[in-house]
């Protein structure tokens, strides 16, 4: 019983730590999600730059539903997020309860990134540009930019 109470002092001591330590940047994310929705209507940096869905389109959306219980669309924005969501209590419990060093750490990231391009190259020749979230946003830089150059060209 001590070791446990122990370690569970030491994990919200290391969660606070970690908090202090990475505040900035979580505040630098949360600052860049807000301002790139409301300029772009999104905040996947892919989908900004080039209008193409990225291999993790849809995890936000599939991450909220998760979260609200709606399975079914959470597997139907992107399936990955059931390998993502049991991944990332294990690291949370080895860093936070356990304070020992998550083993297969480098090996999930690496399934986790191999399913997400194998799902990605799927969607892409199956539903790509029809059908949510795999479409072509028009409201991109390189679009922009695109139209920038033709109008110069043509003057």
């Amino acid at each position: 019983m001590v070791t446990s109470e122990m370690n569970v002092k030491q994990g919200i001591k290391q969660l606070k730590q970690d908090i202090t330590d990475w505040y900035k940047g979580i505040l630098a994310v949360i600052i860049y999600m807000m301002i790139t929705k409301v300029v772009f209507g999104t905040v996947c940096t892919f989908v900004i730059v080039t209008g193409v869905p990225c291999p993790g389109c849809g995890m936000t959306r599939a991450g909220i539903s998760f979260l609200t219980l709606q399975w079914e669309d959470a597997w139907n924005y992107n399936c990955i997020i059931f390998l993502i969501v049991p991944f990332a209590i294990y690291w949370f419990a080895c860093r936070y309860f356990f304070q020992c060093r998550c083993r297969g750490f480098m090996v999930g990231l690496t399934v986790i990134a191999i399913c997400l391009l194998g799902l990605y190259i799927y969607r892409m020749v199956r539903y790509y540009p029809e059908i949510e979230p795999m479409v072509y946003n028009k409201n991109n830089i390189l679009y922009f930019l695109r139209n920038w150059i033709d109008r110069i060209i043509t003057q």
